[in-house]
């Protein structure tokens, strides 16, 4: 088990990540969404179900609703009644929401290069072996 000290670098390191990616800000890059409706907004796949975007993203569902409610006022989503339950909806980004998702996807892109760009090339390698074995050990990520 990890020592109190090994831990702590563990949580310096979040912080310090949280804090240069701008999580706590107030909004994703020069959008109107908070993190959690950008967030939402990316984990929408055509047929999602609200209550599948809150187990996804373990929020919770009357939180979850409010951000899709404010998402389809800003037209970036659209619900649908479900063929197979009049009562369940499903989700899918409309126009807008695909071209502000690529935008935000971009942003994202050009963050991480920019914090990369001073480091080597094997130093980004070693980086990017480091992430990888990161979600590889806590996430088992699946290309997610």
């Amino acid at each position: 088990m990890l020592n109190k000290q090994e831990i702590e670098i563990i949580r310096q390191f979040n912080r310090k990540y949280t804090n240069t990616l701008g999580l706590l800000n107030k909004r994703v890059f020069n959008t109107e969404l908070s993190f959690p409706e950008a967030r939402v907004l990316m984990s929408i796949t055509n047929g999602s179900t609200p209550m599948e975007i809150a187990d996804k993203l373990h929020l919770d569902a009357s939180y979850t609703s409010r951000i899709i409610k404010k998402l389809t006022k800003l037209n970036f989503i659209k619900k649908d009644v479900s063929v197979k339950d009049a009562r369940s909806k499903k989700l899918s980004l409309t126009d807008s929401g695909i071209d502000l998702l690529d935008k935000i996807n971009s942003d994202s892109d050009i963050q991480i290069k920019n914090l990369i760009e001073d480091l080597s090339s094997p130093q980004q390698q070693e980086l990017y072996q480091a992430f990888e074995t990161i979600n590889n050990i806590l996430f088992e990520i699946d290309g997610e």
